[in-house]
């Protein structure tokens, strides 16, 4: 009956190179075998995502190829670059999956550079379940060969260069291996959609700001979505999709957001676009929660195993009920969308994406043997069933209608049965017939106590749960066994249908990964979109200067928009370093967090929560928020610190964010300072956008020596309630040099009065002393200012010129803001000299 069907899931012959292959697989073991008890954790079971590295062991530089595919969707990612020695972009292209298995070359016990590849990544995932295999198998000729066979042309994204990226070629080779004899998974011929990764078009962050910055929570593994007062993280807040394929997506774009200008301006576009068209973003959310993954579709449409199961033949047949449901929401997106005049380039390239015929032949062949007649609005585990058992049409398969005939003989003697027990032993209304897919056909009795029914002796596997006692008869369970049978049959027979169907819609289906990429993409934007109409946000624009008016902490924002405190932001290429002081919980870290939030919202595509936005496009963002010991790896708090900052003096450059959070906190005072100045002073010369929140309130002199500092503080409110500093959190320009408001923070503790007392007395003896030490420039400030204002009207001038030509000096607008200019500089330069005679006349 099915030996057709079986010929075609024969899988290709195990020839010894594989049999080799599969037995060379190990468990990576540490060099150090004193931490392998503590970092011994890794999973034993198999995750959905494999992820093979070939790193080069010919050159010195740290150059590898990365082939990454989970199993559970059509596509295989492929890329090769050179990373740092701490592997920075490596470990965070690995950490965007959730879990995932990693496969290494091995034999390298005298290769010191892979072996501690092999290590840092133990060290970095102790979850992830790492494996090596000897270099042999990570064959290039191999891999190119391989990648012409599977790959789809049609929508593969590659470079013609891609095959002359050894590495790349090599880890995929053996990517497919791996999946082929681990998973047994094998593809069809130009079946994949291979996606070549163009490193340069994202911005790098690594994995501990993810965390530090909120962006996601690394411990929360759920897909889950969070309830609405639950969003806590940026990625928690922007999650509004409705499909699987579109939050992940999201989740990829904001944890490495594009740097390419093109790319983001279109999202703008859309997502502004879907805010003016509220009735276009609900309808097609509506729609799009109607539809089903087409990845997972795809899957079943492209891979074979080596069994046939009749769980396996059950999902096939469930993902081509769901491929026809998913094609009529399709046809009603493309209806929708085609009824409203689109101006976005981006959402008009998706709904030509959805406007091809392939679409409707594609329908037509599901239409000759799908069935929808049985697709009820009921949920229940029964419906399910029915569902996937009469999907197929009467007529198509002999075979399948006999089986099915059997079936339902077996429920109507399932009612005759039931109903005939039920009256003999409790009567109509005291007990029913009941389904579950784990128990089958069963007998239930709700009540309110459960230990007080008796049931009599005829039924057996009785339950009694807090409301229902559930139970069953000889009679039943023999008829569900029967059922199980005849179903196992109707799947098996309905599975070489569907085989039929796939081997018939295989010439059209990369027109499936057209509609997997416009559905998720318009996912991903209604949800930018619902995010961005809840709150008041601005359309960010995108220049050389970072200049944000009256800016708000997403996450905080979403919480609460009533409470959120706004704060202004203000960094050029002249003024790029920012040194913000002030007391405990004035909102030095949180501020920090705003802009780096900001920056990355903006780049995602989305508008941000501010009055006014003009960003750079940042290709790295660090931070350095916050560190404790780290135990496992023998690291102290300041060596973690000291860490963090040689990874920034490395790579940031112009066009990267730093964010620092009390550098050097973790060693005494006069180390702190004389560090914490020594790396300002080179991240100066790195000529990075910066913001550094300290307590080392001496720093504020950098600003003397160099006129890209400037000073900020956040500073108490002069108003106190039941006793308590009330803070502003707002942002004001200047050193802090307001009163020692730590000591509040002590007061609420334990601490002996006299304690705290003799702590007041000795910490305004030593600001005495410092004040004495540290004398305001005012001179260097007034120099500061005027190099700064000089700047400005020479930028201000060389715009001018390109847009109004020779005549720009007696344009109205340029001699409006050179006037402006000017009187900031004379309202500047009062400033100073009304401080420096305050200063004298405190002296005198």
């Amino acid at each position: 009956m099915y030996s057709s069907r079986r010929r075609r899931l024969q899988s290709p012959p195990r020839r010894t190179e594989d049999v080799q292959f599969s037995g060379s697989l190990t468990m990576w073991q540490r060099s150090d075998p004193s931490m392998e008890a503590s970092m011994n954790t890794a999973r034993k079971t198999k995750s959905d995502i494999v992820i093979v590295i070939m790193q080069d062991r010919e050159k010195l530089m740290d150059r590898f190829g990365v082939a990454m595919h989970d199993v559970r969707y059509p596509e295989v990612d492929i890329c090769e670059f050179v990373d740092s020695r701490e592997y920075s972009r490596l470990k965070t292209m690995i950490q965007v999956n959730r879990s995932f298995d990693i496969v290494l070359q091995h034999g390298n016990n005298e290769r010191g550079q892979s072996k501690l590849l092999g290590d840092s990544l133990v060290t970095a995932f102790p979850d992830a379940l790492i494996q090596s295999i000897g270099s042999k198998y990570f064959k290039c000729e191999k891999g190119a060969q391989s990648l012409n066979l599977m790959m789809n042309k049609h929508v593969s994204q590659v470079t013609e260069q891609i095959f002359e990226k050894s590495l790349a070629l090599g880890a995929f080779n053996v990517l497919l291996k791996y999946i082929n004899e681990t998973r047994n998974i094998y593809f069809r011929l130009k079946s994949l959609k291979i996606q070549e990764i163009v490193i340069d078009d994202t911005c790098m962050i690594d994995c501990a700001s993810w965390d530090s910055l909120e962006i996601v929570d690394l411990d929360d593994v759920s897909p889950t979505k969070h309830q609405f007062s639950q969003r806590r993280t940026l990625l928690a807040v922007l999650d509004h999709t409705v499909t699987a394929n579109g939050a992940r997506l999201l989740r990829s774009n904001i944890l490495q957001p594009s740097t390419d200008l093109y790319t983001i301006e279109n999202r703008l576009d859309a997502v502004i676009e879907l805010n003016e068209k509220p009735q276009l973003r609900d309808k097609l959310r509506n729609l799009l929660s109607r539809a089903h993954d087409l990845d997972r579709i795809m899957a079943m449409c492209i891979q074979t195993t080596a069994s046939w199961t009749v769980r396996g033949a059950e999902s096939n047949v469930n993902q081509i009920v769901k491929l026809a449901q998913t094609l009529k929401v399709i046809s009603a997106m493309r209806d929708t969308m085609q009824n409203i005049k689109l101006t976005s380039k981006l959402l008009l390239d998706k709904m030509e994406f959805l406007n091809d015929d392939q679409f409707e032949e594609m329908m037509s062949i599901l239409d000759e043997t799908i069935s929808d007649q049985h697709i009820q609005n009921k949920k229940n585990s029964l419906a399910l069933k029915n569902v996937k058992c009469f999907a197929i049409k009467e007529g198509v398969s002999i075979n399948l209608d006999v089986a099915r005939k059997a079936y339902l003989e077996l429920l109507n003697k399932v009612d005759e049965v039931g109903q005939q027990e039920i009256n003999q032993q409790f009567g109509q209304d005291v007990a029913r017939l009941s389904y579950s897919q784990i128990r089958g056909f069963h007998y239930t009795v709700p009540t309110r106590d459960a230990q007080r029914i008796t049931i009599p002796r005829i039924f057996s596997e009785v339950v009694r749960n807090r409301s229902t006692v559930t139970f069953s008869s000889k009679k039943m369970m023999s008829i569900n066994n029967r059922i199980e049978t005849t179903v196992a049959e109707v799947f098996l027979a309905s599975d070489i249908v569907v085989s039929d169907i796939v081997e018939r819609i295989q010439h059209i289906l990369p027109v499936l990964y057209y509609a997997m990429d416009a559905l998720s993409t318009i996912d991903f934007l209604c949800s930018l979109a619902t995010y961005s109409n809840a709150r008041d946000t601005v359309r960010p624009e995108f220049g050389t200067q970072l200049s944000v008016s009256q800016g708000r902490h997403p996450i905080l924002d979403w919480a609460n928009s009533d409470k959120t405190v706004t704060n202004d932001t203000c960094l050029t290429r002249d003024r790029r370093f920012g040194i913000i002081t002030g007391p405990n919980m004035g909102g030095k870290s949180t501020y920090l967090k705003q802009v780096a939030l900001l920056s990355i919202i903006a780049q995602s595509g989305c508008p941000v929560p501010a009055d006014f936005a003009s960003l750079p496009v940042f290709n790295r963002i660090f931070s350095r928020m916050g560190h404790n010991d780290e135990l496992v790896r023998n690291k102290s708090a300041f060596a973690c610190e000291m860490r963090d900052a040689s990874t920034i003096l490395k790579h940031a450059d112009m066009n990267s964010l730093v964010v620092m959070d009390e550098l050097a906190r973790s060693t005494s005072t006069e180390e702190g300072i004389a560090i914490t100045y020594a790396i300002c002073e080179r991240i100066l010369t790195l000529d990075c956008y910066t913001l550094l929140a300290t307590h080392f309130l001496d720093l504020w002199v950098l600003a003397n020596q160099s006129t890209a500092v400037e000073n900020y503080h956040f500073r108490p409110s002069s108003e106190t309630r039941e006793d308590k500093i009330m803070f502003r959190h707002k942002l004001m320009r200047g050193p802090y040099r307001g009163p020692l408001y730590g000591f509040e923070v002590v007061e609420m503790s334990t601490f002996p009065e006299e304690v705290i007392c003799h702590a007041e007395t000795l910490a305004k003896h030593l600001r005495a002393q410092s004040s004495d030490r540290s004398l305001f420039d005012f001179n260097a400030e007034r120099k500061r200012v005027k190099v700064y204002m000089w700047n400005r009207i020479e930028e201000n001038v060389e715009m001018f010129m390109e847009k109004f030509g020779e005549n720009w000096k007696t344009n109205s607008e340029c001699v409006k803001t050179i006037t402006a200019l000017r009187q900031h500089l004379i309202e500047e330069l009062n400033k100073i000299n009304k401080l420096e005679q305050n200063s004298i006349s405190s002296c005198e």
